[in-house]
This record gives C-alpha cells, sequence and structure tokens, in this order.
C-alpha cells in the first residue's frame, strides 16, 4: 500500500502541475489581442507544449501504474473490510478512461498552426484532462487509505498550534473549493474529506470532526441560493470551526447523466446567485437580503451548536467573502478570517439588517463618503475611522484586476478589515476595474438601474429555460429603446462611454465610433443595421470574457498568492 500511496501523491503532483500550466497558458492569452504582442507567442508555445508533452506522458505511465497497483494489492485489511480492494479498483479505472478518453478526444482536434490558435488548442487540451475531477478521485483513493490504514501515514511529534491551518494557503483553497466540488465526493461525508487534508496540512490526526451543512439546516437557505459548511474539528485539544461560504461560481455536477438537468441546476443556480450579487450588493435595496439572512442564521445556529472555546473563522470567495465581511461588521463573529476575490459590503444593505449600528449621524457621514466613489487611500480611512474598529482580523485577497472589484466602485460600497492585492511584474492585462475613469457619475447609477431592472424582470422565472427566455426578452425590449432613441445626444454619449469602457477592458477589440444617421429602425434588424455601422458589436472578444472568469475562479487566482501583495491600508 506505501508504494501504491507513493503513486498517488506522484499523480496528483502530475496534474498540480497541468493545473499551473494551465494559468501560465492563460497569463499569456492578452499577447493574442494584437499582432505586435503576438509575435513573442512562438517561444512562449514551444516551451508550454514541451511542458504539456512531457506531463501527459507522465500521466498516462503514472495512471497505467496505480492502476495495476491496484488490482496487484494484497492485504489482511481487505478480510475485514470487503468494499475496499474494489473502490480502489474503481477509482482507478475512472482515472485510466479519464486519460484514454482525453486522448481520442485529442486525436480529433484540428492541428492548427497559427501560434494563436495553436496556444487556444493548447488551453482546450489541459481542459479536457478534467483536472479537477482526476484530483477528486485521487483524493478519495487517499481517503480511503487513511480512514482504513493510518499507519501508513507518519505523524509528526510536534503538537497543533492554534490558526495553523488558517495560515495554510493550500488549506483554505481547497476547503472553499470543496463547497463547489461536492459532487466529486458523493461517495463521502464531509467529514471524511477534512479528515484526511488536515493531516495532509499539519500531519497531526484530528479527534473530532463536525460538519454543519446551511442546506441541511436551513431548508429555506437552497430556494435563495446560499450555501455554506461550516466544520468544527478538534486537534491536539485545539477547537476551532471552519465557516465556508460559497461564491457565485456556478458548478456543473456531471454525475448527473442528465444534460438537461445538469444545465438546469447550473442556470438557476447562477440566477440565484446573481439576482443577490446586483440587488442587495450592486443596488443595495432592501427586497434582497434573503442570502445575508440565512448566513446571520446558519452563524448564530454554529454559536449555539458548537463547543465552548472553540474560535469560529470565516473563508469565503467572490459572494461569499461579502458575506465574511457583512457578518463581521454587523455581528463580529470571526475570530479571524479571509477572503478571496471578494464582492464588497453594501452600506444600505448593512443598515437595513442593523440599523442600530450606527447612529443617524454616522450613517449620513458613511453614506455621504461613499455616495460619490473613487476609490483611495484618503477615502478608505476616513471611512474606517467612522468604523466600530479597524477588523484587522479579516485578510481579502484578491487579484488587482479581478472584475468583481469593479463593485467596489459602486456607490455606498466599502470593505472592511485587511485589503491584499496581487499582480505580475511586467504584465499585460486590460481589464479595468476603475469605473470611475471612464463613466460619469449618472452613467455609474444608469448602469445599476439596467441591472436592477433586468432582475426585477427575471424574478417570477422558476426554471433555466424561462431565465433565458425572459433575460433574452428584457435584451430585445432595451435595444428596441436604445433603436429609438439612438439619435438623442445624450443617449449617444452614454451608449459611446460605456462601449468606450469595454474596448479599453479587452472585452471588445474594435475602438468605438460614433453611430450614423444611418443607424435607425428602418434598417431590416437592429444587428444587420449594428454590424454594418459599426463594427465594434462584432468585435466582442470571448477570450477576455474567459480570461476575466477564469482569474476570478479560485483555480485561476490562487496562483497570484505566492506574490507579494499590494497592502492597502
Amino acid at each position: 500500500m506505501k508504494e501504491l500511496l507513493k503513486s498517488l501523491d506522484k499523480l496528483n503532483r502530475i496534474y498540480d502541475q497541468f493545473d499551473l500550466l494551465n494559468f501560465r497558458a492563460h497569463k499569456v492569452i492578452p499577447l493574442t489581442f494584437n499582432k505586435k504582442d503576438s509575435k513573442k507567442l512562438l517561444p512562449q508555445n514551444k516551451r508550454l507544449y514541451f511542458s504539456y508533452s512531457y506531463l501527459d506522458k507522465e500521466k498516462t505511465r503514472l495512471t497505467n501504474l496505480i492502476l495495476s497497483q491496484a488490482i496487484d494489492l494484497k492485504d489482511p485489511l481487505f478480510k475485514q473490510n470487503k468494499e475496499l480492494h474494489p473502490a480502489l479498483i474503481d477509482k482507478s479505472l475512472k482515472l485510466k478512461n479519464i486519460d484514454e478518453t482525453h486522448k481520442k478526444e485529442t486525436a480529433d482536434l484540428p492541428n492548427r498552426n497559427r501560434k494563436i490558435n495553436k496556444l487556444k488548442r493548447l488551453i482546450t487540451m489541459i481542459d479536457d484532462e478534467n483536472i479537477g475531477l482526476c484530483q477528486g478521485y485521487l483524493t478519495q483513493m487517499k481517503v480511503l487509505l487513511y480512514q482504513n490504514k493510518d499507519s501508513l501515514f507518519t505523524e509528526r511529534t510536534k503538537k497543533y498550534q492554534a490558526k495553523e491551518l488558517l495560515d495554510d494557503v493550500d488549506f483554505r483553497m481547497k476547503i472553499m473549493q470543496f463547497d463547489y466540488d461536492r459532487y466529486l465526493y458523493e461517495d463521502f461525508t464531509p467529514e471524511n474529506f477534512l479528515n484526511y487534508l488536515i493531516f495532509d496540512k499539519v500531519q497531526r490526526h484530528a479527534s473530532f470532526i463536525k460538519s454543519y451543512d446551511a442546506r441541511v439546516l436551513l431548508p429555506e437557505a437552497e430556494q435563495c441560493g446560499f450555501s455554506g459548511i461550516a466544520y468544527e474539528v478538534e486537534i491536539d485539544g485545539i477547537r476551532e470551526c471552519y465557516v465556508t461560504f460559497k461564491g457565485t461560481e456556478a458548478d456543473m455536477d456531471y454525475t448527473e447523466n442528465s444534460r438537461s438537468k445538469r444545465l438546469e441546476k447550473f442556470l438557476l443556480e447562477g440566477y440565484k446567485d446573481w439576482n443577490y450579487n446586483v440587488k442587495a450588493i450592486l443596488v443595495g435595496t432592501s427586497e434582497e437580503l434573503d442570502q445575508l439572512v440565512m448566513a446571520r442564521k446558519f452563524i448564530s445556529y454554529l454559536q449555539k451548536s458548537i463547543q465552548d472555546k472553540c474560535f469560529i473563522y470565516g473563508l469565503g470567495h467572490s459572494l461569499g467573502g461579502h458575506l465574511v465581511q457583512t457578518l463581521q461588521l454587523t455581528d463580529d463573529c470571526f475570530k479571524a478570517g479571509y477572503t478571496l476575490n471578494s464582492a464588497p459590503v453594501n452600506l444600505k444593505q448593512v443598515q437595513e439588517v442593523t440599523p442600530d449600528l450606527f447612529d443617524e449621524q454616522i450613517w449620513n457621514k458613511l453614506f455621504k463618503l461613499t455616495n460619490k466613489k473613487t476609490v483611495t487611500n484618503i477615502l478608505n480611512r476616513e471611512i474606517k475611522q467612522l468604523l466600530p474598529r479597524e477588523y484587522p482580523e479579516i485578510i481579502n485577497q484578491s487579484f488587482e484586476q479581478d472584475l468583481t472589484q469593479v463593485f467596489y466602485e459602486i456607490p455606498y460600497t466599502i470593505w472592511i478589515g485587511q485589503k491584499w492585492e496581487y499582480n505580475l511584474n511586467t504584465w499585460k492585462y486590460p481589464f479595468k476595474n476603475h469605473l470611475a475613469s471612464y463613466l460619469t457619475e449618472n452613467e455609474i447609477h444608469s448602469y445599476q438601474h439596467f441591472f436592477a431592472q433586468l432582475f426585477n424582470y427575471l424574478q417570477d422565472s422558476t426554471t433555466g429555460p424561462q431565465v433565458m427566455r425572459n433575460a433574452l426578452g428584457f435584451m430585445r425590449a432595451r435595444v428596441k429603446i436604445l433603436q429609438d432613441d439612438i439619435d438623442k445626444p445624450e443617449t449617444a454619449e452614454f451608449f459611446y462611454d460605456y462601449s468606450n469602457y469595454l474596448y479599453e477592458s479587452g472585452i471588445f477589440l474594435d475602438r468605438p465610433q460614433e453611430v450614423t444617421d444611418d443607424f435607425n429602425k428602418s434598417q431590416p434588424t437592429m444587428w444587420k443595421s449594428s454590424r454594418r455601422e459599426w463594427p465594434f458589436l462584432k468585435s466582442l472578444n470571448m477570450d477576455m470574457l474567459e480570461l476575466s472568469v477564469y482569474f476570478h475562479i479560485i483555480s485561476g487566482v490562487k496562483y497570484f498568492l505566492n506574490r507579494t501583495p499590494n497592502k492597502i491600508e
């Protein structure tokens, strides 16, 4: 079994290298946005393809080795647990099947020699490796071995220290990712997964682990889209509770055989989260507080249920990070916490749920400071002086140009605690997150109003197809209004400013031009007219859209965290 365990570790490291290679490939995608920069791709592609070729061969070798080791494995333990050996073989066969299927699909990819397309082809090939799924199967095999024969795992002599897990970056990433990947561990409880993960990180055995799933404890949580898991653990007499809040990243459950049901779940989960993002964070209306209300109920339940002298730590990605920050401001419930690419706190929302947090004078000062939003260190310091305290125990880590940072320039939004921003040196990445540099105050309010109207229009949607159908209906209606009003100077100016922001951010490749008089409803269709009269609209840069999402999700942003952050006061 020790040899099998070594092979599992080696293959897991290969998949880690695949994941890092994926990041490196995405990192050079901005070079494809213009011909001058794309010349640098030729040497880049050669190095990336060489690394991929080596990793792919090693992956196949180790996958075959693990399967043969699992089949040939003999141990007296198998007589006591007759399901263990077949389970190990089953996971090994699944790894082998993914490897063989990948090779067949890779062979069908067109052999495109243009250096830009070769880079995109490489990313497609890495995506097809199913890194997350394969690492899930590897972890399941390790969990099985750890559960049944922990003597294979050498424990360190030094006792566990408080916050040791919290301060481990890889632990934080994996425990936050688990809520997205729970479908990979359907044969195991969260306790099984965490028990092994704890030992893997600190080489000490946990004496107690209990998980609390918000969607089990609070049935109405799923209805509004709220998702969170808490883990109460004890290691060497130290009790800690890790609370993880899931972000907006909807997970595609590939264990569901029906493609339509997978898509249905994906669309509805995404819609619920974005409904909260827009109404509660972007706009700050009082009508959409369900997820925050559920989060407060969840924390209240935990505080009553966990053991005394058990410190509660908050962890959250994206929307989940917003909940960590907001809960700390409203309820001061975490001993410490980390957020990743977090959405901000909206003061209008906070006032709705905890009106007594500040007196009327402080509320007015905060609203005045954050009404016209241009993020500066001076403004941040003025805001912090009005808060109950500085909250140094909350650390907000983010990619400096992450798409959620746009929210921080929306009126009435703030962050609490420390803010650590990460980037790469001498790197071109066009996305702009400072809205105030491109849009006027009225245009930003119009931006908020547009999305508020959209989700009000969608509020009666109960299925995935209804969400899509109603969203398209809303867009058609707004395009018709735009078409009718495009000759008005104020409309043209608004449209130009938004378009220019999207161009400067790389979302569109063509610089916007003034709309001509021929752009009117006498044309056959709005789309045909716009494509002929305004090339900008047909230059949507899907590579940039995909890139902005990749650097937002955990698997993409985590590789920035080994850099030295810019710590904002």
